[in-house]
C-alpha cells in the first residue's frame, strides 16, 4: 500500500512539473511571435521611407527638367496638359503570410483544406494534388527546352521518367524537406508549325504547310516508386477524301505505368501502351530516320528492365505483347541490352536489340504509298494482317564529346519475308536500314544553334516507300527561350527503274506494284517548336 502511494506521489509531481515546463516554453513562443511582429513592423517602416524618399528624388528631378524647358507657343502647352502623368504610385502593404493545416492526418478527415491566410483573408487554398508545368521541382529548364518532359526520347521514355523522378525526390531529400505524401503531376507540351518545299522524283514540285507535330504530356509521380505517364498527340495525317482538317483529331499516343526505385533496386516494370525498346533512332533532324519508318514499334507490352543505378552501366530489357498479325502465335516480345559510359569527357551508349516480329513496326503497318499500291499490312484495301511474323536486330550507339555528338545505326530483318507478305524484285524482301549523323553545337549571334550532317540508307525497302540513299543537314537555332527555330535539306535517291515491290493483299485482290523511278527527290523543310 505503501509503494502505491508513493507511486500516486511521483506521478502527480512529473505531471505539476511538465505544466510548469509546458507553460514556459509558450511563454517563450509568445515572446519570439512578439518580437516577429515588431521587426515586420520596422521592415514595412523601412520600406514606406524608402519609397517616399525615391518619389521624393524624382519629383525633385522632374522639377529641374521643366524649369530648363521653354515653350515657344500655346500649342505645344496645350500638347503638354493632354500628356498623362508618368508616375502614378500604388499604394502597397506587406502581410505576414501563415500557412493554416489540420492537426489531424488529412486522409482522416477525407480533404486537404491547407492554406495561405493574409490578413485575415485566404490568399490561395493549398488542396489536392500539386501542378507544375516545367522540369519538376522548378528548376531552370534548358534555353531551348530540350529538357522538358515532352521532348524525352520515345524510346526507353519509362526509363527516362524513371532517373528524373529518383532526382527530384533526391532533392527533396538533399534540401531537408519531408517527402511528399502527395502525388505530384507535371505538365508539358509542344507544338511544332512546318513549311515544306519539295521537287519529287519525277520532277513536280509541291508546297505545304502544316501543324507538323502537337502533343500534351502529363507525368504524375504518386511516389518514389510509381509514376503513370500519358502523352495526347495530333494526328497529321490527311484523311482519305475531304479537307485536311478534318482528321485534326487528338488520340493517346502513349500511356503506361512504371514501377520501380534506382535507389533501391535496379529492376523495374512498365505496362500501358508504348514504343517497345527496340532500337535507339536520335537524330537532330526533322524529318525522322529511315531506321525509325522501318522499325520503331509501338504496341502494348509488359516490359521487365534492369538499369544501371550509376550514371553510367548496363542496361537490359525483355518484354512480350499481342501482335497485330494473325498468322501463328499471337504472343510476340524482344530484349533490349546495351551500356552506358562515361570517360573523362566522353559519354554515350552502345546496345543491341532483338524483336521476334518486325511486321508490327509503324512503318510495316501503314506506307503511306500511292493509291492502288502496297499501303501495309494493317491496311484494308490494300494490305493484309495474315503474314509470317519475321525477326530483326538492331545494333546501335552514340557518343557526346565536347560540342560534338556522333550517331549510328543500323537496323534489318534476319530472315526473308514469304514472297506474298513482302517481295523486292519477286523475291522475299530482307529490309534494312542504315544511318549515320554528327552535330555540332556552338553560339550564333549569341544564341544557342546547332548543325548537323548524315547519311541515310536502306536496302529491299521499295514497297515501304522508303528511298534507297538519303542525304540530310540541318540548321537550328534558339531566338526565345523555349523555342527551336531549324531548317532543313534533304536529297534523296529513289531505287532504280528496273526494280519493283509489292506486299501482302487482301483475299482474292492484288496490290498494283511499286516501281522504282531510278530519280532524285530534294526537300527543304522550315519548322518552328514551342514546347512548355
Amino acid at each position: 500500500m505503501m509503494y502505491k502511494k508513493m507511486i500516486l506521489a511521483l506521478v502527480c509531481l512529473s505531471k505539476t512539473l511538465y505544466a510548469g515546463q509546458e507553460q514556459k516554453l509558450q511563454h517563450q513562443i509568445m515572446q519570439l511571435q512578439k518580437q516577429t511582429q515588431e521587426l515586420q513592423a520596422q521592415l514595412n517602416a523601412l520600406q514606406k521611407q524608402f519609397v517616399v524618399q525615391e518619389i521624393h528624388d524624382e519629383t525633385k528631378k522632374n522639377k529641374k527638367i521643366i524649369s530648363k524647358q521653354q515653350f515657344s507657343s500655346d500649342v505645344a502647352k496645350k500638347k503638354d496638359k493632354k500628356q498623362p502623368q508618368n508616375h502614378k504610385m500604388v499604394k502597397y502593404h506587406s502581410s505576414n503570410i501563415t500557412i493554416h493545416t489540420p492537426e489531424e492526418h488529412p486522409e482522416l478527415i477525407g480533404l486537404y483544406p491547407t492554406a495561405l491566410v493574409a490578413d485575415e483573408r485566404v490568399v490561395s487554398y493549398i488542396a489536392g494534388t500539386p501542378v507544375v508545368a516545367s522540369p519538376y521541382l522548378g528548376s531552370r529548364p534548358a534555353f531551348d527546352g530540350s529538357d522538358y518532359i515532352v521532348n524525352i526520347s520515345s524510346i526507353n521514355r519509362d526509363v527516362r521518367l524513371m532517373q528524373q523522378r529518383r532526382r527530384m525526390y533526391r532533392y527533396y531529400q538533399n534540401m531537408g524537406y519531408p517527402t511528399p505524401e502527395r502525388p505530384i503531376i507535371a505538365l508539358s507540351g509542344k507544338a511544332e508549325p512546318v513549311g515544306m518545299l519539295n521537287s519529287n522524283y519525277v520532277g513536280d514540285t509541291n508546297v505545304d504547310l502544316t501543324l507538323g507535330s502537337s502533343e500534351l504530356d502529363v507525368a504524375a509521380a504518386l511516389n518514389q516508386n510509381v509514376e503513370a505517364y500519358i502523352a495526347i498527340a495530333y494526328d497529321q495525317s490527311p484523311p482519305e477524301v475531304g479537307p485536311r482538317v478534318n482528321n485534326s483529331a487528338f488520340n493517346l499516343n502513349m500511356g503506361f505505368v512504371n514501377i520501380g526505385n534506382l535507389d533501391k533496386t535496379p529492376f523495374y516494370f512498365t505496362a500501358g501502351q508504348l514504343y517497345v525498346p527496340f532500337g535507339r533512332y536520335s537524330s537532330s533532324m526533322i524529318s525522322a530516320p529511315l531506321t525509325l519508318n522501318l522499325a520503331r514499334t509501338k504496341t502494348r507490352p509488359f516490359i521487365l528492365g534492369y538499369k544501371s543505378q550509376g550514371d553510367s552501366g548496363p542496361f537490359a530489357a525483355t518484354y512480350i505483347y499481342r501482335s497485330d498479325t494473325t498468322l501463328g502465335r499471337t504472343g510476340v516480345g524482344g530484349v533490349n541490352a546495351g551500356y552506358s559510359f562515361i570517360f573523362n569527357k566522353i559519354r554515350g551508349e552502345i546496345g543491341t536489340s532483338y524483336i521476334s516480329s518486325i511486321d508490327d513496326a509503324a512503318g510495316m503497318q501503314s506506307t503511306a504509298a500511292n493509291p492502288g499500291t502496297f499501303a501495309g499490312f494493317g491496311s484494308l484495301l490494300h494490305g493484309n494482317e495474315a503474314v509470317r511474323k519475321t525477326q530483326a536486330v538492331d545494333i546501335y550507339g552514340n557518343m557526346a564529346y565536347d560540342r560534338f555528338n556522333f550517331a549510328a545505326e543500323w537496323v534489318g530483318a534476319t530472315q526473308a519475308f514469304r514472297a506474298q507478305d513482302l517481295s523486292f524484285n519477286g523475291r522475299g524482301a530482307k529490309p534494312q536500314a542504315l544511318q549515320t549523323e554528327i552535330d555540332m553545337t556552338f553560339k550564333a549571334f549569341n544564341k544557342p544553334s546547332s548543325v548537323g550532317v548524315g547519311y541515310q540508307w536502306t536496302k529491299d525497302a521499295l514497297a515501304l516507300n522508303l528511298p534507297q540513299h538519303r542525304f540530310i543537314g540541318v540548321f537550328s537555332i534558339s531566338l526565345w527561350k523555349d523555342t527551336v527555330e531549324s531548317i532543313e535539306y534533304r536529297h534523296e535517291i529513289d531505287y532504280g527503274a528496273d526494280q519493283f515491290a509489292n506486299g501482302a493483299a487482301p483475299p482474292g485482290l492484288v496490290n498494283a506494284p511499286t516501281l522504282g523511278t531510278g530519280g532524285t527527290s530534294d526537300t527543304v523543310s522550315a519548322k518552328i517548336g514551342v514546347y512548355f
